[in-house]
């Protein structure tokens, strides 16, 4: 059998053709069963090899989710080829860079990325070949099992948001890929061919992919595709769909807890929220509203669905759960040693989920991997039951006067004042203290800085107070939904952004 994660949709096509493996919501809930998506995926990789693509060659997507993207994404990879995911809201320049970096043979494309396709093939002077993908659907009639590849072959490469620099190509192999969605599938998130799963997060996102695409070709389930999200459109699909599983985004679950006219999925065994921190109050609040449970997972481009809070394991507030089965945890101290459970420390990760490293990057790949751990950057700690909690990343700890202060803790206070609708809070270079806490936050109405010091006075050590704050309309977010706080540092320290300054408190104040 060959290592090919072409063989999720090759197997199922085979054994019940006429399944429903996905329904297009794009294009008026257009169903496609397993048989015809294995035809299309046939022809986009007669159509690459014609033009002489094949083993190690690196073929570009960006395309909306859908039928497109599923048909693109499963042919370069039946045709022996590298996937390289690339999010539609990107621009030219984001593009460019992708192509030249990855030395992309072909870039597929639909409709509404075709422009911004071409400015970029022009930006990045490669040879790239531009190829829509609904002409390659037209070109050919045949079938074709997904090329043999051996398990350590590059299936996928995914470019990082750039939250810690400049972004880079994150190498993700069939042998992974083919592993942990079993893992997956078999050992945590106990997915069926009955199961039907709301695909509203990008596929163009390692945590998209993965659970709306992948984990379900594997066992043989129905995913629900929307380009867009939209709280009322996804909830009347989960209705009309009859939704079971629900993977999304901290912002996706408060705006369907603040979705009030709509009943709640009548078939919704659960929903997970991965990508970015999700607050107790608004995973109880969507908890409520969805009429199913809400639980946290952990993870990231270069280690995807580390830990999961899955059912039946009793809900934790904050907590991420315990490792997917094949994945390993540590939490380790400044010289990589391990420290005891209940210690906070860095997340250091090993297993099947892990990248093979970044593309043409030794050098970063091997300070991320050192010890053969991978260095998440992340600042956690494990309870007694071996459960994840993640306080706050790394890059993100604000050292004022020798204090570590953890961003996640003032954000959480901020996000509970009534007139805050989005909080980030990140450090600001100072000549006394070495940095100073500022906060950024978006509102429903106005509200004064001095309004916002005095409710985290009443809540938050002395130390902890931000100094300053920014008052924004939104804060920028990466197609995961993770806070940019690289671009809010940016903005603040190109005066894009004015923060309002506080009296000093001073530390023991």
């Amino acid at each position: 059998m060959t290592a090919n994660v072409g063989t999720f949709l090759h197997r199922w096509a085979r054994r019940d053709p006429n399944r429903t493996a996905i329904i297009d919501a794009g294009h008026g809930d257009l169903a496609v069963s397993y048989a015809e998506l294995h035809r299309q995926a046939s022809r986009v990789a007669a159509q690459l090899m014609d033009r002489g693509l094949g083993s190690g060659d690196r073929v570009a997507i960006c395309t909306a989710n859908g039928l497109d993207f599923v048909a693109a994404w499963f042919g370069t990879v039946y045709a022996g080829c590298t996937t390289l995911p690339i999010p539609v809201s990107s621009t030219a320049h984001e593009i460019a860079f992708r192509l030249e970096h990855a030395s992309c043979r072909a870039l597929l494309t639909d409709a509404g990325c075709a422009q911004v396709a071409e400015a970029s093939k022009a930006r990045a002077g490669t040879p790239t070949e531009i190829l829509p993908v609904h002409e390659l659907l037209e070109r050919f009639e045949g079938e074709a099992a997904p090329c043999a590849v051996t398990p350590d072959s590059l299936a996928m490469l995914l470019y990082t948001s750039g939250t810690t620099g400049a972004a880079k190509a994150v190498c993700i192999t069939h042998r992974s890929l083919g592993a942990h969605s079993q893992a997956l599938v078999e050992h945590t998130l106990h997915l069926g061919a009955d199961d039907r799963i709301l695909g509203t997060l990008p596929l163009t996102h390692s945590y998209g992919i993965r659970t709306t695409l992948l984990v379900p070709f594997y066992a043989g389930a129905r995913t629900v595709f929307i380009p867009k999200f939209s709280p009322t459109r996804t909830l009347e699909l989960c209705a009309a769909h009859r939704i079971t599983w629900i993977p999304g985004v901290p912002t996706m679950f408060v705006a369907w807890a603040n979705e009030p006219t709509l009943r709640a999925p009548p078939a919704l065994r659960w929903s997970m929220s991965a990508g970015a921190p999700l607050a107790e109050d608004v995973r109880l609040r969507a908890e409520e509203r969805l009429g199913a449970p809400v639980r946290q997972a952990y993870g990231l481009t270069e280690a995807n669905l580390t830990a999961i809070n899955a059912p039946p394991d009793e809900a934790v507030a904050g907590s991420s759960g315990k490792p997917v089965a094949g994945v390993e945890l540590r939490i380790a101290n400044e010289h990589s040693n391990e420290v005891p459970r209940g210690e906070r420390g860095e997340v250091l990760v090993r297993g099947q989920n892990l990248m093979s490293g970044y593309l043409d990057d030794k050098l970063a790949t091997a300070h991320v991997m050192r010890g053969g751990w991978l260095h998440t950057g992340d600042i956690g700690f494990v309870d007694g039951e071996g459960r994840l909690t993640i306080v706050d990343r790394s890059k993100d700890l604000i050292l004022r006067g020798g204090a570590s202060i953890y961003p996640s803790e003032i954000e959480a206070v901020l996000a509970d004042h009534g007139a805050v609708k989005d909080a980030a809070v990140v450090g600001r270079a100072d000549e006394y203290y070495g940095e100073e806490v500022v906060a950024v936050v978006a509102t429903s109405r106005k509200v004064s800085a001095c309004e916002l010091d005095a409710w985290a006075r009443e809540r938050l050590a002395p130390y902890k107070l931000p100094r300053r704050y920014a008052f924004v309309k939104e804060l920028p977010r990466g197609a995961s939904g993770k806070t940019l706080k690289r671009l809010l540092r940016d903005a603040l320290a190109a005066g894009e952004i004015v923060a309002e300054p506080l009296s000093p408190h001073g530390l023991t104040e």
